[in-house]
């Protein structure tokens, strides 16, 4: 009886793996984790402590408005602390990242986007959570803004966080991408990218 099932078993299709770590001593991760690295030393040195995993993620897939998530940041719990060496994993989309029209700069942008998500947990004094094994407490930070481009053409720049954000927008213009100096991309139009 026991051979049966597994005569019968093997002819089900497999469950499809949706995530996969990212070794550092794989061709991926000998790429990516050095570029990890210097984005923390350069941009997110609250974080140096961190231990900070990649996975790829082949599931995701556009939402019914086209949006397609590129990448998300999770903070690892306290379980996961005691399971495995990390306090963060950044998620990858990895059709996205390994599409041949997605530039450097773009992959670059989108590790930046998700590590700015991983911050240090402060006290109500500002200083420093640590846990009882004298560990860092990490955070995820939410987005500077969420807003829907209508309402802001309709009512200008309404809030605080707005008016911040155009002033960023209007310092980050020297470093713009510039879409319209690219060709055009083959294949089918992309959907609308998101990080989460």
């Amino acid at each position: 009886m026991r051979r049966g099932r597994r005569t019968a078993a093997a002819g089900r299709k497999k469950k499809a793996v949706s995530y996969e770590l990212i070794a550092r001593d794989s061709d991926a991760g000998a790429r990516l984790y050095p570029r990890l690295a210097r984005l923390v030393e350069e941009w997110h040195e609250e974080i140096a402590q961190a231990r900070i995993a990649l996975a790829w993620v082949t599931s995701w897939k556009p939402d019914v408005d086209g949006r397609l998530v590129l990448g998300k940041c999770k903070k690892a719990s306290d379980l996961d602390r005691e399971l495995a060496a990390f306090d963060f994993v950044i998620l990858l989309n990895k059709d996205f990242w390994q599409d041949a029209r997605v530039t450097e700069r773009q992959r670059e942008a989108l590790l930046d986007h998700e590590l700015s998500h991983a911050a240090v947990k402060h006290d109500k004094d500002g200083e420093p959570v640590v846990d009882e094994k004298d560990r860092q407490v990490f955070r995820v930070r939410k987005h500077d803004l969420e807003e829907f481009a209508g309402v802001v053409e309709r009512h200008g720049l309404y809030k605080r966080d707005l008016e911040r954000f155009a002033a960023s927008i209007d310092r980050g213009k020297q470093r713009s991408l510039k879409f319209e100096d690219e060709p055009p991309p083959a294949g089918p139009r992309p959907v609308e990218p998101r990080t989460h």
